[in-house]
């Protein structure tokens, strides 16, 4: 029982977190890749459904690490380019026992603070998360019923999430990879 409250402590430890982090980077780094962590920040959350039934949560999340949303002029007024990254969703626990589904959209601090001060920009960032979770994870959401859990930052445990990117002039780099993934540690 000791031995287990030390490795969880361990586990838990922002230093060893870190560290990890760095061990995980430089073993990447001989394979041909370069690896970076994404902390998200919680932002809100979304509350819906995954095909009429089962209840989810779309944890919509900040980090610099992710590119910073572009205004781009288009005839009638403006588009955004918003990238994200994406993790697989997980299934956690709720404080009554019941599964929940969640999934974190994680986009660049300045699309939450533009989503803080106007309704239309955070409509936006919603609606793409939605998409973002059903192109990416084939899930059908209940649009209709998706709203906003107010004064929720965060729902769950955070995770860090790994971007593996190939670097250039690496031996793996022929490798049929993508060119950049999110998945988690």
């Amino acid at each position: 029982q000791a031995l287990f409250g030390e490795f969880a402590a361990e586990l838990a430890d922002p230093a060893q977190q870190r560290l990890r982090e760095e061990e995980l980077k430089a073993l990447e780094r001989e394979r041909g890749v370069e690896l970076r962590f994404l902390h998200p920040a919680g932002g809100f959350v979304l509350l819906t459904s995954q095909a009429g039934s089962r209840r989810c949560y779309l944890n919509v999340c900040s980090d610099p690490g992710v590119a910073a949303p572009q205004a781009r002029a288009q005839p009638g007024g403006h588009g955004f380019s918003l990238p994200y990254a994406l993790p697989r969703g997980r299934e956690e626990l709720g404080r009554r026992g019941q599964r929940r589904l969640i999934y974190d959209i994680v986009f660049h601090p300045a699309a939450l603070r533009l989503a803080a001060r106007s309704a239309r920009f955070r409509r936006l960032l919603s609606d793409t998360a939605m998409d973002a979770v059903e192109r990416h994870c084939a899930v059908r959401l209940d649009r209709g019923n998706a709203a906003v859990l107010r004064g929720t930052r965060y729902r769950g445990a955070p995770q860090a999430i790994a971007i593996h990117t190939p670097l250039p002039h690496s031996a793996s780099s022929a490798s049929p990879e993508p060119p950049a993934a999110a998945s988690e540690p």
